[in-house]
């Protein structure tokens, strides 16, 4: 496979898929949910334009929940090695061209143009970033113009005789650089771009700008969108710890992913409503919150514990002795799989930009643990000799291994719980200003979902 066939399917491709799929959607993210996945046509041309906040994530998302093999455009910048460039092509990743890559490269994309075109009318589904970079924002940044330019021309090249798809994509991390975290991918409904094929004819420029128009206005329907920079943090804190308050207030079912996102896109314009009409209301709200967080960090607490009953001494009991229990799967769990997950989560956390963690963090560990998984059953086998006990214990490795980080997290909770308790029961003078605090925040926001202003 490579860039003269990169349309074509390929039975090495779809292996490296499946083997990355597994990791990625089994054990790299705790639920992955697509929404809205009929709205990918099944024998049309078309395009898909996801968000872009979470680097080589927002590509994995799209490509390992799909059942076909669509080709992806990226920044020619990293093709300039010609093994890498080899291996990208493998992956079904062609380059762009820019005129900051110097004016004499833009020729090259004729040709990458002519493989678009390829895919294209293959079916299989082309797959471009359209803001062009990405960030940790829960909003979509300005689209280049360069996917409605595309899709024209290669429009113009059919003689304006097939209809191409747009498809805005939209994706929901609950944690950016976490894993074992939520994800949401959310689907809309295509935009027919021949519906301006008549208006290119005769202004083309206009029926560009009227595409990434109508585009963006369709992708900030499928995710988060918080367009108020100034008052960011407000809008992402308020919608993030109170999710499941906003989400009941709104007769919602805060379970239902496609109802919860729901829930958190209106609240969000009824907040930038209420924030809008009264300042003051606003930097109140900001104090608050820099007052809540800063008690949750200082006594390391996390805001769902302040929903959840005290803990009595016989509740504390009967977990510990649950905990025991099953401490010796979590022993086994943790020695077998606690360095390709230490060597991977500190090294991507060398990486100075914060965007890149989750991208490193995800290929690192995709190669380490069945890498150490192999050595270690390698291993296993020249002292038990036995075929059958082997596979079983090369089985149990990564099951064990999720096995003990889920039992980690249950763990660093109950003891969160515990903690707490004691808090209260010490009566601190901070815990009763945080749970001050988060009555506050719970009726302000029912006050703002119900449109009451004071």
């Amino acid at each position: 496979m490579g860039k003269h066939n990169i349309e074509k399917w390929s039975f090495g491709y779809e292996m490296l898929r499946k083997f990355t799929g597994i990791w990625h959607n089994l054990f790299y993210y705790k639920h992955i949910y697509v929404l809205h996945e009929e709205n990918i046509p099944k024998d049309e041309q078309y395009i898909i334009t996801p968000v872009h906040q979470n680097a080589l994530m927002d590509a994995m998302a799209i490509l390992l929940k799909m059942k076909k093999q669509p080709v992806f455009l990226a920044r020619s910048d990293i093709f300039r090695k010609n093994l890498i460039a080899r291996f990208l092509y493998f992956i079904k990743i062609l380059p762009i061209y820019r005129i900051r890559d110097g004016y004499a490269t833009l020729k090259k994309n004729e040709e990458i143009f002519g493989k678009t075109m390829d895919v294209l009318t293959n079916k299989n589904g082309l797959v471009i970033l359209p803001e062009g970079r990405h960030a940790h924002l829960r909003k979509l940044k300005n689209l280049k113009k360069g996917v409605a330019r595309l899709a024209f021309q290669a429009a113009e090249k059919q003689n304006f005789s097939k209809d191409i798809k747009i498809i805005p994509a939209g994706l929901d991390y609950s944690d950016y650089s976490k894993i074992q975290q939520d994800l949401i991918i959310n689907y809309g409904e295509p935009i027919s771009l021949a519906k301006y094929y008549d208006l290119y004819k005769s202004h083309p420029n206009k029926a560009i700008v009227e595409v990434v128009r109508e585009l963006s206005d369709a992708m900030k329907k499928q995710m988060i969108h918080i367009g108020d920079d100034e008052n960011y943090e407000i809008y992402n804190d308020l919608r993030q710890l109170f999710e499941k308050y906003i989400t009941v207030n709104m007769d919602l079912n805060p379970r239902d992913p496609a109802q919860r996102l729901e829930a958190q896109q209106k609240f969000i314009k009824l907040l930038e409503e209420y924030l809008h009409t009264d300042k003051e209301k606003a930097r109140e709200v900001e104090e608050k919150l820099h007052d809540y967080n800063r008690i949750l960090q200082r006594y390391k607490l996390r805001n769902w514990l302040i929903d959840k009953r005290l803990m009595s001494f016989p509740g504390f009991l009967w977990r510990m002795i649950v905990f025991l229990l099953f401490s010796p799967l979590f022993i086994y769990g943790f020695i077998n799989n606690i360095l390709p997950y230490k060597i991977s989560f500190d090294l991507a956390n060398k990486i100075k930009d914060k965007t890149f963690h989750s991208s490193f963090n995800f290929v690192i560990s995709l190669l380490l643990f069945p890498l150490f998984h192999l050595i270690q059953t390698g291993i296993f086998y020249l002292f038990v000799r036995q075929p059958w006990y082997t596979l079983v214990y090369f089985i149990s490795l990564p099951l064990t291994g999720l096995f003990a980080f889920r039992y980690y997290i249950l763990f660093k909770k109950f003891r969160a719980r515990w903690r707490y308790t004691k808090l209260n029961h010490r009566k601190t003078p901070e815990i009763k200003k945080l749970q001050d605090l988060h009555r506050f925040f719970i009726s302000l926001t029912a006050r703002i979902i119900s449109g009451k202003k004071n």
